[in-house]
């Protein structure tokens, strides 16, 4: 019986020894290492003997490399990681994303925000610190029977809708292959919509504009591909009511930040909450008008924690589960591909 090893460099597992014993008795075939990797260097250095890894960083070489062939993220993103070599077909790796294994805390994030922005709660803020309470100016609302349109039903699309249907809100869904209903990533447990049965209508490309003149709050869950970049700009905004809100958890890339500027400043919409920043690279400038607008709200890219008990044992559920594929030899979950851009 061939022997696999494993080496799972995922810093967040350190010390998760109940999350190990789960990946050892996936098989008796296997053999773990464990070793904290947080860059791309330190991963390469340690590939000498590996046939799987399991890290949150691709290597940044394969120098050591000549046994690996599957390589598990930890993320659910590869936008930053498409020029690495694992990606090179003549190496003959099978990449796995984590796709989904942030869909719960990002969903919670971002039905907070959808009650919070037309409750009031930035100027509500804004009181308390200015030591006031004042009602006089703040909106009434509420989330039943609302329309959420939500671009990119992937796994976090599918939590939203899943928590706004207990809110009886109206669901409806932007895919690039809106005939396609099912999930055909991994599912976890009571978590999101697999059958893509929530939604009352799914809009196709060339229906974006319609599906953003219905919607009270749009919500953006796109990755960032060729495809999508800069697919929300001055047009897109114009086409929202201007009673909608905004929310981005997908990817700054895909959103015209100059475009968003506008539509907030002017009030061409209501307002937005904004997880991802296309400067998400670095630090926004202290400069950078979006300090100054009052109808935003913004949070350093933190919506898909990955430090919660929840997001460790669901990335190691998805891990084992496809382990025991590899193992099998069947089909993997959540195969990236550079040419797709996740």
């Amino acid at each position: 019986m061939e022997r696999v090893t494993v080496l799972v460099g995922h810093p967040e597992l350190v010390g998760e020894q109940e999350l190990l014993a789960q990946i050892s008795a996936v098989s008796p075939r296997v053999d773990i290492r464990q070793n904290a990797c947080s860059t791309p260097d330190e991963v390469a250095a340690l590939l000498t003997g590996v046939d799987i890894l399991f890290a949150r960083s691709v290597p940044s070489h394969l120098d050591y490399g000549d046994r690996l062939k599957w390589v598990q993220l930890s993320g659910a993103g590869i936008d930053g990681s498409v020029d690495s070599p694992i990606f090179d077909a003549g190496w003959g790796i099978v990449v796995t994303s984590a796709a989904g294994v942030h869909a719960v805390p990002m969903a919670e994030y971002c039905l907070t925000v959808m009650s919070m922005l037309p409750r009031g709660f930035l100027q509500l803020f804004r009181d308390q610190q200015a030591k006031v309470r004042d009602r006089s100016h703040i909106p009434t609302s509420e989330l039943w029977g609302r329309t959420v349109g939500i671009v990119g039903y992937g796994h976090i699309g599918r939590e939203v809708a899943r928590l706004a249907s207990a809110h009886y809100m109206h669901i409806l869904a932007y895919k690039r292959n809106p005939e396609v209903r099912q999930n055909s990533g991994y599912q976890w447990q009571g978590v999101g919509d697999p059958e893509g049965s929530l939604p009352e209508r799914f809009f196709g490309p060339g229906e974006l504009h319609t599906m953003l003149g219905e919607a009270d709050f749009v919500l953006n869950c796109l990755p960032s591909t060729p495809e999508t970049c800069n697919l929300f700009g001055n047009d897109e905004f114009r086409a929202m009511r201007e009673s909608a809100y905004f929310i981005n958890v997908g990817r700054g890339r895909t959103v015209n930040e100059d475009a968003l500027v506008r539509a907030l400043r002017d009030r061409v919409i209501a307002g937005a909450a904004l997880d991802v920043l296309a400067s998400d690279s670095g630090p926004l400038p202290a400069d950078h008008p979006l300090w100054e607008l009052d109808n935003v709200f913004l949070s350093p890219h933190i919506s898909g924690t990955r430090f919660s008990a929840g997001y460790r044992a669901r990335v190691c559920e998805l891990f084992c589960a496809n382990l025991r594929r590899y193992l099998d030899g069947e089909p993997l979950y959540n195969i990236a591909s550079r040419e797709r851009g996740y």
